[in-house]
Parts: structure tokens; sequence; C-alpha cells
């Protein structure tokens, strides 16, 4: 066994003192860039991980994707199987999503604004100790950049063309009485 003798100096204890704290703080770095989070229980991922993730029944069975915007937004287009609380609702439905809190919950909004928040309030919330939430950075914005399935409301995106059609034609009968009358108008003042 190899035995370390140090001099009874105080100059020498404070040198390896700092010898170290200076090994202690070089580890810290190394796992902060090797991106272990202080947080054990949320992780922010990509588009790219939550495809994955909801595309991989076997490891994530009862994966729960969570929709934190409004109502309006999710009738326009969602997540297929994603479910809809938005985030000014979140805190008084936490009850709802009790099922989950030992399950993998991926909460997404139009851009990763409003998930991180909702993610941070499901943390937050020692209650029912949700511990596997994933915020999915960018939103579904991102997810539809990456072309990934979606349901989009395609009746949204239709025009009703009958309405326009019948104002055009009212403007039009307008417009060729005010003509219409402004000829006469002016031939009977010719006499």
């Amino acid at each position: 066994m190899l035995k370390i003798k140090f001099k009874k100096n105080r100059k020498s204890r404070s040198t390896l003192y700092l010898i170290m704290l200076s090994l202690l703080l070089i580890q810290l770095y190394n796992f902060a860039s090797l991106g272990i989070a202080v947080d054990p229980v949320r992780t922010d991922i990509s588009v790219q991980v939550a495809n994955g993730m909801i595309n991989n029944n076997t490891a994530y069975p009862d994966l729960l994707v969570l929709d934190v915007r409004t109502r309006e937004e999710f009738n326009t287009n969602h997540l297929h199987n994603a479910t809809l609380i938005p985030l000014a609702e979140i805190e008084g439905r936490l009850a709802e999503l009790a099922l989950y809190n030992d399950t993998e919950i991926i909460v997404y909004c139009r851009t990763g604004s409003r998930s991180q928040e909702a993610s941070e309030i499901l943390i937050d919330n020692n209650y029912y100790n949700f511990t596997k939430v994933y915020n999915m950075l960018g939103g579904i914005n991102a997810w539809i950049a990456e072309d990934y399935d979606y349901w989009l409301n395609e009746d949204i995106l239709s025009i009703d063309f009958a309405l326009p059609v019948f104002l055009v034609s009212i403007i039009g009968i307008i417009f060729v009485l005010v003509l219409f009358s402004k000829r006469r108008w002016k031939v009977v003042r010719t006499y």
C-alpha cells in the first residue's frame, strides 16, 4: 500500500485542499456536460426523441402526450392521441393526471414555452409526485417542420364560398343600379 506523507505545514495542506477542490469542480463540469440533469424528473427532449417515444409502444406502453395549448389551437391540429389540458387549467386538473405520476408524460404546446411552464407545474406538485416529465422543445411547430404525422382539421382550412359569392353579387347589383341611375339622370337632364 502506498502511503503519502505530507509535511506538517499549512502551505502543503492548503495546496492539497486546492487540488481536491479543483478535481471536484472538474467532475461536476463533466457531469453537466454529459447532460445529466440536476432535476431527475424533467427532461427537455427534441421532437425526434418525442417521435421515437410515441412510436415505441413496447418501451412506453402508458405514455401520455399532453397538449397544453388552447382548445382553439387543439381543434386546428394536434398530435395523435394527445390529451388536451390548457396551461390555464392545468393546476386545477392535476387529479386527472394522477394515474400517470409514474409513467412518461410528453408535454407540448405551439413553440415550447407553455410546455416548459406546464412541466414545471407538474414537477413542483408534491402531492402527485410526477416522476417522468418530458418537455418537447419547439412544440408542434417543430413537429410539423420535421414532417411527422399529426391530426389536422381540414374543415378549418376549407373556405366556404357561399358568403363571398353572395356579397360580391350584392355589390355588383348595387354598382349596376348606381351606374344605371346616374346614366338615366344625365339623360333626363339633357332634355
